[in-house]
Order: structure tokens, then C-alpha cells, then sequence
């Protein structure tokens, strides 16, 4: 296992060496952190985890103890799905979402709702029962962080606290308790610690679960998938392929026959609509143009097609030899750019990246700072339809949603241009004499090894 010293964010990262006067200043160069070994550095990462999603809970005051409903939720920017689809589908009789007027939620994503109102010790659509939904959410949801953040921790046992990126996002703060986005960051960090590990039937069933979350698990997939045919690993891609279509269909297939189509309520919704938001196919629309739905479809599937070309491309024709993470940006920012709706809660799946490459803390904050305007901006757009005074018109959000987007693409840049962190620090060499001659011979440090080669 690792030993300590570990790599100490403040003596590296000016960002955080300025952020840690608050308790004391950067670490002394004779100091040792995480002398008790990993489990210190986890619980740490898991106790900024906790200020992180407390800090949420906070930020949702208003919703938590007056209820969701509108307008407030909006001007108050404390909307989430979790209470308001309770009260709104069958959940509240602990029904699946399905059932009735039905839900338009992926199915992994119905189905933790689902479990959540079950264990709910009030039922109802009272403020009660959403409180105690809201409770029950925001507590599995820091677990889902913790485990993360495990999975992180194997992948870079000898730069953990790189895993902060991940713990202590500011993003986490408004975005964490909006929608169960969550359960499908853990599924891909631990599908990335499979694939790291030669395990790639386990990856492709975690990623393929992921899926049911949101369609970004694709492009992880994807990028392993090219990065491992680079490397002469076909049988590995083959297997993570038809393990993530397996483990779908191994939660889809008997979802639709003893539920109903209304599982199929998430996909043909997205056929069906039109530009949603935070998404560039929105912008025409936001300053007095339409477009079809169709053609918004027709773009979003032809950037899924662009990103793999892509990503193809730089993984096998470029000349740097990018690793996974590295590929999984460039293609994440195609599709983000393609897409017809990019929602709040999408970045993220920014994290598992950030988390595992080499990202400077004044990039995420960067990043960071964008999302958090077009999150409220958002809301305040939304708001626009009730009160035009106080809610933010249509052109203003326009340059939200283009802020949010540089942002995107200021943040990923930078994991392209950044090597992955999955590499052991070279060792002192240990040195000894040779033939008697006094002469001494330094040993050279093993190869260091990436995040897309697996240990033997």
C-alpha cells in the first residue's frame, strides 16, 4: 500500500497554498500529511464532501422549510427533482413514477426515487414528506460522494488529495441535490477503477447502469474503448462493449415487462422535444428564431457520430499518445456543444475528469464560476414567464448559456493539455557498489504508467 509523504496540494497549487491561510497556510516543507496512510487522506476528502453538500442543504433553505412550489423554487434557485416529482407522480403513494400521468425520468433514475419513497417515513404531498425526501436524498448523496471518492482514491493512491477536485467542487454546493445525477458519477468512477484493474466486463456493467442515469457514461465508454484498440487491447474493448450493452439491458428488459412502456417515456421525450436548456441549440430560439425539433435531434445525433470520429482521431492518428481522460474531454465537449439540452445538473460529469487529470484548482474555479452563473440564471429565466420584472429575459440568458459554455470549454481544454494524474512519482533510487570499485551505480525509477495501462 502507498505510505505517506503524499503530494500536498498548498506546496503545489497556488490557488490552494492561498486558500489555506484561513487554517494556518501552506504546509511546511518538513511536514508529513496523511502519516495514519489513505484512510486519513478518505476521511478528509469525505469531511469537505460534508461542507460541500451541508452547504447545499443550506443554499435550498427556503424550499426545505416552506416546500417546493412555484415561483419560489425558482426565484429562491432551490428547485430539485426529488421533492417535486414526489408529489407529482405516483411516488407519493410509493408508486413508481411511472405508473399514472408517468414520468419522463431515466429509468435508474426513477427507480432511486422510487426506493427513496419507499424507506420515506411519510408518504404524502405534504411539505413533510418532501422534507423528508429531500433528507433522505442529500444523506445518500454524500455517501455516493464518499464512494466516489474511494474509487478515486485506488485510481491515484499516491496523489489522493487530487480526489478534492471531486469532494470539494464548489458545483457540488448547487448542483449535488438537484437530481440523482450522483448514483451515475460513483457507477463511473468505479467502472474507471475497473477498467484501470483488467477488469473490463465489470467496467461495461457499471458504465452501462451509468447510461440509465444520463447518456454522457457513453463517451467514457467510448474513449476507453478507443484508447484500449491504440494499445492492441481489441479483446478488452470488445468485452467493456458488450458488457455496458448486457448490463442495461439486464435492468431495461425486465423494467419494460413488468412496468410498462412508461419506462420508455425518457427516450421518446428526447425524440420528441425541442431545444432545452443550457443548450447552444437554444440560442436561436432565445433571440426570436425557431427551430424544429427534428433538426435539433438530427444535430444532437450527428455530434454523438462527430465526438467518435474525433475522439478516433486523436486517440489513434495524433502524435501525443493522449491518454483516456484526455480523449473522454475532447469528445465531452463535442457532444456538449451538439446537444439539444444541456441541464443544470450536467456538469457533473465534468468531475470524474477533473478529479483524474492533472487540473489546476484557478481552472476548476474557472469553470466553477460559470456554472454557478448560468445556474441561476436559469431559474431566473424560468421565473421570466411569471414576472417579466424580476426574471431574466430570454437574450440575457442567451449569454449565460455562452458563459457556461466557454467555461466547458476552457475547463476541458485544460484536461487535454494536462497529463492524467494516474502516474507513480519516481522513487528515490536506492544505490550500491559495484565489482568493489568503489563506483556507485543509480538505479533508474520504473516506468511510470497511466491511467489507460493497467498494472500487471
Amino acid at each position: 500500500m502507498p505510505r505517506p509523504p503524499y503530494v500536498a496540494p498548498s506546496r503545489v497549487d497556488p490557488v490552494v497554498a492561498t486558500a489555506s491561510r484561513v487554517i494556518g497556510g501552506p504546509l511546511g516543507r518538513h511536514a508529513r500529511i496523511g502519516a495514519r496512510g489513505l484512510g486519513a487522506v478518505a476521511a478528509g476528502l469525505m469531511a469537505l464532501a460534508g461542507v460541500m453538500l451541508a452547504l447545499g442543504v443550506f443554499q435550498k433553505g427556503h424550499c426545505v422549510v416552506k416546500g417546493w412550489a412555484n415561483p419560489d423554487q425558482f426565484w429562491r434557485a432551490c428547485y430539485s427533482d426529488l421533492p417535486v416529482l414526489h408529489v407529482t407522480t405516483g411516488l407519493a403513494d410509493r408508486q413508481l413514477p411511472y405508473a399514472g400521468t408517468g414520468s419522463d425520468q431515466p429509468l435508474l433514475s426513477g427507480l432511486v426515487m422510487w426506493l427513496l419513497a419507499r424507506i420515506t417515513p411519510q408518504a404524502g404531498t405534504g411539505v413533510g414528506a418532501q422534507q423528508w425526501i429531500f433528507a433522505l436524498w442529500a444523506a445518500l448523496a454524500l455517501l455516493l460522494v464518499a464512494t466516489a471518492v474511494l474509487a478515486g482514491i485506488a485510481l491515484l493512491p499516491h496523489d489522493p488529495w487530487h480526489l478534492a477536485h471531486l469532494a470539494a467542487s464548489p458545483v457540488l454546493v448547487v448542483l449535488a441535490l438537484i437530481s440523482t445525477d450522483l448514483v451515475g458519477v460513483a457507477l463511473v468512477m468505479w467502472a474507471w477503477w475497473a477498467w484501470t484493474r483488467e477488469r473490463p466486463a465489470l467496467a461495461g456493467v457499471l458504465l452501462g447502469l451509468a447510461f440509465l442515469v444520463r447518456p454522457f457514461p457513453l463517451v467514457f465508454l467510448l474513449a476507453m474503448v478507443l484508447v484500449a484498440l491504440r494499445d492492441g487491447r481489441t479483446r478488452a474493448a470488445a468485452t467493456a462493449v458488450v458488457a455496458a450493452m448486457l448490463g442495461a439491458l439486464a435492468l431495461y428488459v425486465p423494467a419494460l415487462l413488468f412496468i410498462g412502456d412508461g419506462v420508455l417515456a425518457a427516450p421518446r421525450g428526447w425524440w420528441a422535444a425541442g431545444p432545452g436548456y443550457g443548450a447552444p441549440a437554444l440560442l436561436p430560439q432565445l433571440f426570436g428564431l425557431t427551430v424544429p425539433a427534428p433538426v435539433t435531434t438530427g444535430i444532437a445525433l450527428a455530434g454523438w457520430v462527430l465526438a467518435l470520429a474525433i475522439g478516433a482521431w486523436f486517440a489513434l492518428r495524433s502524435f501525443g499518445r493522449p491518454d483516456t481522460v484526455q480523449v473522454a474531454a475532447v469528445m465531452l465537449l463535442v457532444v456538449a456543444l451538439t446537444a439539444k439540452s444541456l441541464s443544470v445538473q450536467s456538469g457533473l460529469w465534468l468531475l470524474p475528469l477533473l478529479a483524474l487529470s492533472g487540473l489546476r484548482w484557478r481552472d476548476h474555479l474557472i469553470w466553477a464560476g460559470a456554472e454557478i452563473i448560468h445556474f441561476e440564471a436559469t431559474w431566473l429565466h424560468i421565473g421570466f414567464g411569471s414576472d417579466a420584472g424580476k426574471g431574466l429575459p430570454p437574450e440575457t440568458y442567451g449569454l449565460a448559456i455562452l458563459l457556461r459554455l466557454s467555461g466547458w470549454a476552457w475547463v476541458l481544454g485544460m484536461v487535454w493539455l494536462t497529463p492524467s494524474r494516474g502516474k507513480r512519482p519516481p522513487e528515490p533510487a536506492p544505490r550500491h557498489t559495484a565489482g568493489g570499485g568503489g563506483a556507485e551505480i543509480s538505479q533508474q525509477a520504473p516506468n511510470q504508467q497511466t491511467l489507460t495501462q493497467p498494472t500487471p
